[in-house]
Order: C-alpha cells, then sequence, then structure tokens
C-alpha cells in the first residue's frame, strides 16, 4: 500500500481510504518514486502535521534536498545530474534566514490587499471562460475551465506572455508526471523557456516577473539569476496547479454530495464550500519534500538523519481527532481545521489567490448552471503524483 501514498491508478477518492487507513496503521511508510529515489511518507494527525510543518529538524534547503536525491539516484546508476526545477533554491526550498529573505520579495504580489486587487479582473475571466461554454451537453470542465482559468490569472499576474501559456502548461503536466523519461526534459525546456523570458528585455515591469528581475527589497536586496530562476517555476507551477485542482475537486465534491443547487440558491455557501474541499478532499496530497538534519521521533518512531519526507495533508485534514465523522463531507462543521496551505513560514503564498479564484468560479457556475449534473459513468480518474492529487477530467453537463 505505501506506494499508493504517492501514486497509483485511483479515481476520485481513492486515495482518502489509503491515506486514513495509513494514518492508522502507523506514521511512516516507506515509498519508492519511479526513479527509485526513497523517502518516507508521514501519515499522522492535525496536530502532530502542524507542528512537523514547523520542526526546523525537518529542512526544506534545496542544496541538502538535492544532495540526497542525487546521491540515491547514482547508487542507482542513473547518469541524471540535474533535476526538475521546483527543486531550486526558491524560498519553498530554503530554512530561515535564506526563506524570509525570497519571500519579502514576493509576498507583496499576493497579500491579502494585493489579492483584492485582482478580484474584479478574476470576475471578468471567470465570467468571460465561462460564457464560452456550451449547455446541455458533455463537457470536460478540468479542460475547458478549471486549467485555463488560473493560468490566465497567474499568467497575467507575472508576465507570461498569453500565446505562451498553453505550451507552458503542457510543460508543467509532462514535468509533473513522475514518468522520469519525460519529466526531466520538460523541465528543461521549461528552464530555457523562463531564462530566454526572464533574461529579455520584452517584460513588463509591472508584472511581477518584470519587477523581481529588476527591483531589489528595502535593503537593496537583489535576486540572483538562479534564484530568479527557482522563483519563476514555483510561482507559475504553484500558481496555477492548486487552483485548478482545487476548482474540480470543489465542483466534483458539490455535485457528488447534492449541494449543487443549494450552492445556486445561497451563495454564501460557496466559501465552506471551498474550505471543506480544502480539509476533506485536499489538491495538496502532500507538503513539499523535506529532509531530516539530525534523528527525529515521529510517533514514536525515530527517523535517522537524511532522511527525505513528505507530510500527507489529507491524512491531517481527515484527522478524527479534529473532527467529528472526519472522513464525511459536511458544511455544517468548522472548516478552518486543515493543512492543505501549510502550516507556520512555508504557509502557501498563494493561498488567498487561490481562495478568491475557486469561489468567483464556483459562484458563477452555480448561478448560471444551477441544474448542472456530472454524467461520468464511474467516479473520475486521479492523476497522482507525490504531491498533487488532482482530477484527469471532469464529465459535467451544464443546465441553468
Amino acid at each position: 500500500m505505501s506506494n499508493l501514498l504517492t501514486g497509483g491508478d485511483l479515481r476520485a477518492r481513492d486515495h482518502h481510504r489509503i491515506e486514513d487507513d495509513a494514518r492508522e496503521e502507523g506514521p511512516l511508510h516507506p515509498v519508492t518514486l519511479p526513479n527509485g529515489v526513497e523517502m518516507q511518507v508521514v501519515t499522522v494527525g492535525l496536530e502532530l502535521s502542524r507542528q512537523l510543518l514547523t520542526d526546523q529538524r525537518l529542512s526544506k534547503d534545496s542544496a541538502a534536498l538535492q544532495r540526497e536525491i542525487k546521491r540515491q539516484l547514482a547508487e542507482l546508476g542513473s547518469t541524471q545530474t540535474d533535476l526538475a526545477g521546483l527543486f531550486g533554491p526558491s524560498m519553498l526550498n530554503s530554512d530561515s534566514p535564506q526563506h524570509a529573505r525570497l519571500r519579502a520579495l514576493a509576498v507583496k504580489a499576493f497579500n491579502g490587499k494585493a489579492v483584492q486587487q485582482l478580484a474584479p479582473r478574476i470576475e471578468e475571466i471567470s465570467a468571460e471562460l465561462i460564457a464560452r461554454l456550451p449547455e446541455n451537453e458533455e463537457i470536460d470542465l478540468v479542460a475547458e475551465l478549471a486549467v485555463p482559468m488560473p493560468m490566465h490569472v497567474i499568467g497575467e499576474v507575472l508576465g507570461l506572455p498569453a500565446g505562451d501559456r498553453a505550451h507552458v502548461r503542457t510543460l508543467i503536466e509532462t514535468m509533473m508526471s513522475m514518468e522520469p523519461e519525460v519529466s526531466q526534459p520538460a523541465s528543461d525546456e521549461l528552464g530555457g523557456y523562463f531564462h530566454a523570458l526572464l533574461t529579455s528585455n520584452g517584460l513588463d515591469p509591472r508584472s511581477l516577473f518584470g519587477a523581481l528581475s529588476t527591483a531589489a527589497g528595502d535593503d537593496g536586496d537583489h535576486l540572483s539569476h538562479d534564484e530568479l530562476m527557482a522563483m519563476a517555476f514555483l510561482l507559475v507551477v504553484a500558481g496555477h496547479e492548486t487552483s485548478a485542482s482545487l476548482i474540480a475537486n470543489v465542483v466534483h465534491d458539490a455535485l457528488d454530495n447534492d449541494l449543487w443547487h443549494e450552492a445556486a440558491e445561497d451563495p454564501d455557501l460557496v466559501p465552506r464550500l471551498v474550505e471543506e474541499t480544502l480539509r476533506h478532499n485536499s489538491p495538496v496530497r502532500s507538503a513539499t519534500h523535506r529532509i531530516t538534519t539530525e534523528p527525529v521521533e515521529i510517533g514514536g518512531t525515530t527517523v535517522p538523519e537524511n532522511t527525505l519526507l513528505l507530510i500527507n495533508l489529507g491524512a491531517a485534514g481527515r484527522c478524527p481527532r479534529a473532527h467529528d465523522k472526519a472522513d464525511e463531507y459536511r458544511l455544517d462543521r468548522e472548516t478552518t481545521g486543515h493543512v492543505t496551505f501549510g502550516h507556520g513560514p512555508h504557509f502557501c503564498l498563494g493561498s488567498a489567490l487561490a481562495r478568491l479564484e475557486t469561489e468567483t468560479v464556483l459562484r458563477h457556475l452555480t448561478s448560471r448552471f444551477p441544474r448542472t449534473s456530472y454524467s461520468g459513468d464511474e467516479q473520475p480518474a486521479v492523476t497522482h503524483n507525490d504531491i498533487m492529487a488532482s482530477l484527469k477530467s471532469l464529465p459535467v453537463v451544464l443546465r441553468r
């Protein structure tokens, strides 16, 4: 069962059972990724997950992570010398004080005030895309809306040329596939694209990429080219992947739990739907990679130094000690008890944007198409990797 914690041929909520069973069996589960790299998946309750997400002995340092992964690959006889750009020295893969420095350079674009300033444009993009959707015939809501909508938004925020965004999305999908023969070439191509974009003279200085490539922090600090490249990978991938998966999951959950019509009649339910999906059906399956800097006890088991770890977020969100009937999807509960966006210093910078995008899409869809229904013969298949759990497709029929 362990390797099903990082992949597998699963449908809809199959992974919930696997993660919840693993949590009850014990805190640590060895897994082997498709490239042969070994790590441990942590499945513990909500409180211990929060503690681990802030434990400084579980390092996010890019150099340490890359060193251990490359060591394992070398032992396996792999000739791979480069890792995906997501392992670069971004704020995601850094510890304090470097983490705080990098985060400070990007935080202004994603704080509450900045996101609210984006709200009118998010409304426009959602309305435009939804107006193009056909009625009374089956469509794939993932391909037609959940994926393109956040890509439009993050593309405008960052300064990605509109004509490049579809290709960038394809490269990201391939890079995240966990198929070594294609994921690394896709990462390399995406890195080449970012290098050309970030060193060009065509960046809009009002965009985040334009600002990051020229501006300094309050103390005159600049990003190095390697740091800028790592930031590009992080912001483009995280800036749309989580939102796309969350939009699809919320639509699926609302339909699957017979809550669609209720949300159409009462838009105030929409934020609660989003929050309960974040808790119960997290689009982020595990927090990104960590490595122990010394032996660490987790749930009574000692983990050696230099162990790669993934902290499973679904098992934490559905922790029965934190929520009554935690395995059920319900709107009559306090829905903030989850760690889908992380906890502590690495709390997701884009959480407010992801919530706003998803709530905006759901309000538009439910009000315009209150009689929408799922049209598949079975639960939709899920694309799993070590981090995300994303619906491959979501066949629906939109009805007024």
